[in-house]
């Protein structure tokens, strides 16, 4: 969906069309089991993820002012969602660090990080990445959303984006040689 045919459902569906409504959260699903995916390493939390951001989308349409993007508006919502879903796992789970969980990886945009042997050893090496560096590396690289739009999705300027993806490209490649 183009930008200009999101905002379009987006008017409808603040104007109260439930038929927008369900085409925008339709055209916008897969992005945002995508990134929830990419996120959260699990299929099921993915989904509850989505589900729970489709919910705030619809409780929030009136929210967005249509003056930046709405994918970065949607994504932004998503990402929430998903520290969220994190900080309760953590929680309520003992975390085992020795194992990072798989993390899922679109296998079209790896070549932008670094030259890998196999996609198992890239999610393994993103999973082992802190929070903040792993969202950055998503929204950068396998969302390929430009640097202003990965500042407002984290809610942090484009400076801190860029030092973020510095760190976190630094740590992929350590993670990635002690993962061969």
């Amino acid at each position: 969906m183009s930008e200009e045919d999101g905002l379009r459902c987006w008017q409808a569906a603040r104007s109260g069309d439930r038929d927008a409504m369900s085409d925008l959260l339709r055209r916008y699903q897969d992005l945002i089991f995508r990134f929830c995916h990419s996120r959260l390493s699990d299929q099921s939390a993915a989904v509850e993820a989505t589900q729970e951001t489709a919910f705030r989308i619809i409780s929030h349409i009136r929210r967005f002012e249509g003056r930046g993007k709405l994918t970065t508006w949607i994504l932004g919502i998503a990402n929430n969602v998903c520290r969220e879903q994190q900080r309760l796992k953590h929680k309520w789970q003992q975390h085992d660090e020795t194992e990072p969980p798989a993390h899922p990886v679109a296998d079209d945009h790896s070549d932008h990080l670094i030259e890998i042997e196999s996609v198992e050893q890239i999610n393994c090496a993103i999973a082992r990445l802190p929070d903040r560096q792993r969202e950055a590396v998503i929204l950068r690289y396998f969302e390929s959303l430009p640097l202003s739009e990965v500042a407002d999705v984290m809610g942090v300027s484009d400076g801190t984006v860029k030092a973020t993806l510095s760190h976190a490209l630094k740590k992929l490649k350590i993670n990635f040689d002690e993962i061969r």
